[in-house]
């Protein structure tokens, strides 16, 4: 009858082999969603500071442009 008790500790390690291995993949799935978080944030970060930087070159042209008295041109 040993045998038979063989069998249902492979089950019951299977069982906890697959559970660990949801876990794992859980934890796995949530650092990876940080990492995707942080790097949105990144670029988010570096756009907001290349749009400022554009703004304040856009700023210091058209105030150079003012003191040197270029006329001023619409776009359409």
């Amino acid at each position: 009858m040993d045998g038979g008790d063989e069998g249902i500790e492979r089950v019951e390690d299977s069982k906890d082999l697959q559970q660990q291995s949801k876990a794992l993949d859980k934890l796995t799935d949530h650092v990876e969603d940080r990492q995707l978080d942080s790097t949105r944030v990144q670029e988010a970060m570096a756009s907001i500071s290349a749009s400022k930087e554009a703004d304040i070159q856009a700023m210091r042209m058209s105030r150079l442009e003012e003191l040197i008295g270029l006329p001023r041109f619409q776009v359409d």
